[in-house]
This record gives C-alpha cells, sequence and structure tokens, in this order.
C-alpha cells in the first residue's frame, strides 16, 4: 500500500494502533511532502523500529522515472514514468515566467477517444490511483528541486471518469499539510461528463473547470468527439452555470482549432452565440498535428480572424501558444507507450 494514499488522520490511526506515537505522522508527511524524500530509511528522525516497519508495510515510490525530454526553448519538458503493473503514463511540465505549471496524466490511455487527440489512440487501460497522480507531482518537482506553482489535468485520460481518485489527489495537493498548492491554481479539463460535473460541483472543491468544447455545435462534436455526443451544449452550459455559480470560479473553454473543421467565421459566430450569456474564458488552441490522425493545423491568418471576431464582440478570448511541440508534449500529443 502506497503511504501517499492516506490522508494525516488516516496514517496516524494506522499506525497508532500498531503502537507509533501520533506525531511520527507529521514527521513522515515532512519529509514526503516538505522534504521530498522518496525512502523510508532517509527520514532520520524516525526510531530505527519504525523505519523498519514503514519498509516491510508501506511503499513510498511506485513510479519509475523513464525519460525526460526537454523543449528547445528550454520551456517544457516531457517526463515518461512508468507505473508499476509495466504501463506508461506522461507528465508536462511547463515553465512560464514565475509559473511552474506540471499536466498531470489520471488515466492510462483515455476512454473518449477524440478523433485528433493521440491519448485514445490506443485505447484506455485502466484509471490512475491517487498516490500515482500525486507521484507525478513530486518526482518532477524533485528533478528541478523547486516547488511547482499549478496543477492542470490536462495530460492522458479523462479526469471526471476518474472522479474520486483525482478528487482526492485534488485534496492532498491543496491542503496545508501537504503540497499547499491552492484549489484556485489547479484546473481540471473535461470534455463534458455531465453527470460527473454535478458531483464536482456537490463535493465543494474550488477548483477551475475547464470544458474541452471544440465546437459550437453538436453535430461537429459528435463527429470530433464521439463518447461525449449523448450529452448536448445546452446541458453542459446550463451545468458548468451552476458549477461557476456555486464556486465563484470562471469557466474556461478550450477550443482547439483544425483546419476545415471548426474554424470557420460561421462557426466563431455560432461560439459567440452559443457562450454570450456565462461569464468565462476561450483559449484558442491552434491544432498540433498528430501523425495518421489526418486532421490540419489552420492558417495564421485563419486563426488571427476567428480570434478576432471573438474579440470584437467582447469576449474574452486568449490563444495559447504552442509549447513543447518539437517533443511531442503540446495539447492532444500525450500518447500511451507500449506495456513492457
Amino acid at each position: 500500500m502506497s503511504i501517499l494514499s492516506y490522508k494525516l488522520d488516516d496514517l496516524k490511526d494506522a499506525l497508532s494502533k500498531e503502537g507509533y506515537k501520533a506525531f511520527s505522522t507529521s514527521q513522515i508527511f515532512e519529509w514526503i511532502y516538505k522534504k521530498r524524500v522518496f525512502t523510508f530509511d532517509e527520514m532520520t528522525n524516525l526510531s530505527k523500529d519504525l523505519r523498519n516497519f514503514l519498509n516491510k508495510n508501506y511503499s513510498l515510490s511506485s513510479l519509475k522515472l523513464k525519460k525526460i525530454e526537454v523543449s528547445k526553448d528550454k520551456e517544457t519538458k516531457k517526463y515518461l514514468f512508468e507505473l508499476e503493473d509495466g504501463y506508461f503514463i506522461e507528465a508536462v511540465l511547463i515553465l512560464s515566467d514565475e509559473r511552474k505549471t506540471i499536466c498531470v496524466s489520471s488515466q492510462v490511455g483515455c476512454k473518449v477517444k477524440c478523433t485528433f487527440c493521440a491519448s485514445g489512440k490506443k485505447g484506455f487501460f485502466r484509471n490512475l490511483l491517487s498516490f500515482e497522480i500525486i507521484e507525478q507531482i513530486l518526482g518532477v518537482a524533485n528533478n528541478i528541486n523547486e516547488n511547482l506553482t499549478h496543477v492542470v489535468f490536462m495530460g492522458m485520460g479523462e479526469p471526471l471518469l476518474n472522479l474520486e481518485e483525482v478528487i482526492k489527489a485534488i485534496e492532498i495537493i491543496s491542503d496545508d499539510k501537504y503540497l499547499k498548492i491552492s484549489q484556485r491554481r489547479i484546473t481540471v479539463s473535461t470534455s463534458g461528463i455531465l453527470e460527473n460535473i454535478e458531483k464536482l460541483k456537490e463535493r465543494d472543491l474550488k477548483v477551475n473547470l475547464a470544458l474541452s468544447l471544440h465546437a459550437p455545435t453538436d453535430e461537429i462534436r459528435k463527429k470530433i468527439m464521439p463518447y461525449v455526443k449523448k450529452y448536448k451544449l445546452k446541458d453542459l452550459i446550463a451545468s458548468l452555470k451552476g458549477y461557476g455559480f456555486h464556486t465563484k470560479r470562471d469557466i474556461s473553454f478550450e477550443y482547439i482549432l483544425i483546419k476545415d473543421i471548426n474554424d470557420s467565421i460561421e462557426c466563431a459566430k455560432k461560439l459567440h452565440l452559443l457562450l454570450k450569456d456565462i461569464q468565462c474564458s476561450i483559449n484558442l488552441i491552434p491544432y498540433n498535428e498528430i501523425d495518421d490522425l489526418g486532421y490540419k493545423r489552420p492558417d495564421n491568418n485563419k486563426i488571427f480572424e476567428f480570434k478576432s471576431f471573438l474579440l470584437s464582440r467582447k469576449m474574452n478570448v486568449s490563444q495559447r501558444y504552442t509549447k513543447g511541440k518539437d517533443i511531442a508534449a503540446s495539447c492532444g500529443q500525450l500518447a500511451i507507450k507500449q506495456r513492457l
């Protein structure tokens, strides 16, 4: 059992039953989350007996860092981790001024299988456990020897199809006793799993929510995102309004611009009509081309015209500039590697 799957009080109870002092738990967690120590033997202020007990009954590090790729501009790093069962996942570090953002994976593969994305190309294998999500953060922070400032659940997988483990990870990530990353600096991206957006709202977290929209109409969306075709856009927008009202957080919409699919001015007009009554931001992402999928990136003039139209309608629009494309670390490019 990974010790990272425990919260402080739960571990206190478990160790107390074995006759160990409650304060030892705080010491253990300080070693892990503050000092980023990855073996129990290095926890020198614990008794030798307790360290032996921990070694026999708990694991601390289950992910193996197999490879790091660094982009030419040095602003993006992609980390390949091997899981205990031989599967692989990827996480991405994005550096921008004072921000150090990690993009974490929540599943091995992806059930949603958007037709333009590499993550679900080889199928879905399993959900990640909360400690496997947390270990991605600890592993990257340890690699750069600095604390991370932001966490985005935008790596491999659909976070809301692994809701309980993602919530457990968020609670540990954001708690002052652990990683102390404010929920306001945590973003969960979803393709729009309607019933789980409602469940997330009920859990009273204050994380940012981003909808992978990518189309202004149900007709276009079901062609490129067939898994979520049962969720109508009007219902998703209503649910997201409710989430924003409840959490007091703005909603963001991710919109990948794909040549001749969703990049026309007509699509921009429909997008404005869809979102004009919700307080939100729109993040335009020119498509990062992936071999064998057949989709293309629009030319720069098309991107400029689409963005300019939305800005002329007073929409809050930004354009994500591609980082890490040369190491296949950009949006939609993370792909499952073969199991050993």
